[in-house]
């Protein structure tokens, strides 16, 4: 019986099993080429701790088990990515400190709900929102290509595409370009689409951070190599040679900035008293051998032949 009592006295001091020994687990949903640079990033950042990955897709119950499994671990400080993840884990850990980031709006998640008190949030998280950085495509690609009329096709089925166009709709008149949008939901109304906003008159085409662009990225990019068409792109993954200018978000660094929120947290801060903060770090890259070709062409698009 006394070693009984001992035994639960010391699983008792150890807090109940998430002493510190406890593991610093990463949960991200779904797995992406950009949710592995925001990984690299935490790993690095939060060395010499090490961090455990758990990957689910964005539905079905993989996600759930994943993390039945992340919470029977106890661990000592949780990391979230991506939305899906976070809209999983909210409702369910509410006593283990969170850290979430790559959400481009957590109020809508359940982490939060009033965008203007960033500092009101469920008690045991914090973490970063990270629009998708349409704003400063919008806004580099005036100041490089001067006003006009840009265009952008979204798929209407995905939900961050369709808050994408919304933000380039609203977003275009403050930089003096004229939004032009097609919606397209099959990769065979892709191509045709892009053509009709061409004919329509857009003098850049705008890759959106969305994963339906990925689908037409290519042959948009081949256009722009072949100098037939200016593309602006914020597509993170995959070679943009072909965008006159490259804007995406720098999802390392946002990694590293969840990271140093984790730390925060480590050293004592509670995360009920740490913000909610925006946080848009960016890689930006010109092609000059684009801007000075096209600088003879100040008022000229060039409609690619069908089917390219």
């Amino acid at each position: 019986m006394r070693l009984l009592l001992l035994g639960l006295g010391l699983w008792a001091l150890s807090g109940c099993g998430a002493g510190p020994e406890a593991p610093f687990i990463i949960f991200a949903s779904p797995d992406s080429p950009r949710a592995q640079e925001a990984v690299a990033g935490l790993k690095k950042a939060m060395a010499p701790h090490p961090l455990q990955v758990v990957t689910a897709p964005e539905f079905g119950p993989e996600g759930v088990e994943a993390l039945k499994g992340i919470r029977a671990q106890r661990p000592r400080l949780l990391f979230v990515l991506g939305s899906p993840a976070l809209i999983r884990v909210a409702p369910v850990e509410k006593s283990r400190p969170v850290v979430f980031a790559m959400v481009a709006n957590p109020f809508v998640t359940g982490a939060a709900d009033n965008p203007q008190h960033p500092d009101i949030h469920q008690k045991n998280l914090t973490g970063i929102a990270s629009p998708p950085p349409v704003g400063a495509a919008l806004e580099q690609g005036a100041r490089l290509l001067g006003p006009g009329p840009w265009g952008l096709l979204y798929d209407p089925r995905e939900g961050q595409a369709v808050e994408v166009a919304q933000l380039f709709i609203k977003l275009a008149p403050a930089h003096g370009l004229t939004p032009l949008t097609e919606t397209s939901s099959d990769p065979a109304t892709d191509l045709p689409a892009l053509h009709k906003l061409l004919s329509r008159g857009a003098r850049v085409l705008y890759l959106p951070p969305t994963a339906s662009a990925a689908r037409y990225a290519a042959p948009v990019l081949s256009w722009g190599r072949e100098r037939q068409v200016r593309v602006v792109s914020s597509q993170p993954e995959g070679d943009h040679k072909g965008a006159v200018l490259w804007v995406a978000l720098d999802y390392q660094a946002l990694g590293q900035e969840a990271a140093a929120l984790g730390k925060r947290i480590l050293a004592g801060e509670n995360p009920e008293h740490i913000p909610i903060t925006e946080k848009m770090p960016l890689k930006v890259e010109a092609d000059d051998s684009l801007i000075r070709h096209w600088s003879g062409y100040p008022g000229v698009t060039r409609i690619p032949a069908g089917g390219r």
